[in-house]
């Protein structure tokens, strides 16, 4: 690990504890490009932090066809689930530190095609036990934008014991 990824980690502690002592808890995109660093998924996945502010966040993957495809030649379901579960989680960690995913689900609207894909992820309510989010994913093609997947999340405030 760097120096970087250590201070990304600590990070995290340090909101979770203070959300523990009702401190406050910012994580930003600063952060969240960080912490992408420190999991090797995410690395390869080339996933970018575009945004990440006040409970909104948006990421993005380039497609690598000889990797990330299905049989048919689309993004893999998996990876749009990944992007949608990613910006939940990290949307929801702007709100309140550090989380885990509980639960998602995910409706599939076309196929995965495009050169890139963006995650774009809003909290719905934020409550000191979980955090609703929802998302959309995006493909980004040739003749604009199409929206492919959309999703809804529940995530849960991780608290210091999670990560310490």
């Amino acid at each position: 690990m760097t120096a970087s990824s250590d201070a990304a980690r600590q990070q995290l502690v340090d909101n979770a504890r203070a959300r523990a002592g009702d401190g406050p808890v910012r994580v930003n995109a600063e952060i969240l490009r960080e912490v992408v660093k420190i999991q090797p998924f995410e690395r390869w996945a080339g996933l970018e932090v575009l945004k990440a502010e006040d409970g909104q966040v948006e990421t993005r993957i380039v497609l690598r066809p000889d990797e990330m495809t299905q049989h048919h030649g689309f993004l893999h379901g998996g990876l749009i689930g990944f992007l949608a579960d990613n910006a939940a989680a990290y949307a929801a960690a702007t709100v309140v530190g550090d989380v885990l995913s509980a639960q998602y689900t995910i409706h599939f609207l076309s196929p995965g095609v495009g050169e890139a894909f963006r995650a774009r992820a809003r909290v719905v309510k934020a409550g000191k036990r979980q955090v609703v989010v929802s998302v959309e994913v995006i493909a980004e093609q040739a003749e604009g934008e199409k929206l492919i997947a959309t999703a809804s999340a529940l995530i849960l405030p991780a608290g210091a014991a999670a990560i310490g």
